[in-house]
């Protein structure tokens, strides 16, 4: 048995078709709740665009609470990048309150999450963070949160385990469209497993794909995966982008490079910044 167990090992080690350094990233996230690159990256390159923009607040959106630690990660983020950016960065929390809900639906994968999981303790999470977390079917509270007016939410992270849930949120994108920036970061937690159980079919990655056969002005993309993605360590497989096509900055530039600094005849050197800060 143990020999058998290392072969098993061995073949999945040296099977990993990326750098190992990526596996050690990976397993400090779950050794450490609270240590999230992906989310740190993402909070800030959506920060960095809004500046771009002219914005001056900004709003950032967890869907699915849990234990917390999400929240608890991007308020430890929040601090750092609001005092080098200047920009004052809101949070907001959405979660049932008593975990994932009873389905029997078989895109909602009831194989593989289990009723009751990730109930969230609400007393002792509001004595450790100062965001408004809006607890309820999201389906209601979605209403709730417009009554306060947010401002220029430039990312989504999305942990609703369940495809109508998912679903359920992206179907009033339409109501949250004049508090959206012109393009949103969105990250989506469950569009894999390692048993391979979660994939187009199913779960999140079907509502995204129904949410874009039902959408004109809004589209949620994905971009290939590029060795020039230096800018979102280990995130980035789960990295979509929600394009607000209606939006009435979209088509203002962003962008820090001009033709004259990249292509200019005789420059020697391209005026570029690898930390855009």
């Amino acid at each position: 048995m143990f020999f058998y167990k290392l072969k098993i090992f061995l073949l999945r080690i040296m099977g990993y078709d990326k750098p190992l350094r990526v596996a050690v990233l990976r397993y400090l996230t779950l050794k450490f709740k609270t240590f999230r690159p992906h989310y740190e990256t993402i909070l800030l390159e959506g920060v960095l665009e809004a500046r771009k923009l002219g914005y001056k607040t900004v709003s950032v959106l967890e869907l699915g609470v849990a234990g917390g630690n999400g929240i608890v990660a991007l308020e430890k983020y929040k601090k750092k990048i609001e005092k080098i950016t200047n920009i004052e960065i809101n949070i907001y929390g959405f979660d049932s309150g008593g975990g994932l809900p009873e389905t029997n639906n078989k895109y909602d994968l009831p194989f593989f999450w289990k009723t009751g999981d990730f109930k969230i303790d609400r007393e002792k999470l509001e004595k450790i963070i100062d965001s408004k977390i809006f607890y309820g079917d999201i389906k209601y509270t979605v209403d709730d949160f417009i009554k306060i007016h947010p401002k220029n939410i430039i990312a989504i992270f999305c942990d609703l385990d369940f495809y109508t849930s998912t679903k359920s949120f992206l179907n009033q994108m339409s109501k949250l469209k004049q508090y959206l920036c012109p393009r949103v970061y969105f990250y989506f937690d469950d569009i894999f497993d390692s048993s391979h159980c979660i994939d187009d079919q199913n779960g999140e990655l079907l509502a995204i794909q129904e949410f874009n056969n039902e959408n004109i002005n809004m589209k949620i993309g994905k971009s290939l995966s590029n060795s020039l993605d230096f800018r979102f360590p280990i995130g980035k497989d789960y990295l979509f982008l929600l394009h607000n096509f209606k939006h009435k900055d979209y088509n203002n530039y962003i962008g820090s490079l001009s033709g004259e600094d990249y292509l200019g005849v005789g420059n020697k050197k391209i005026r570029t910044k690898i930390f855009d800060i």
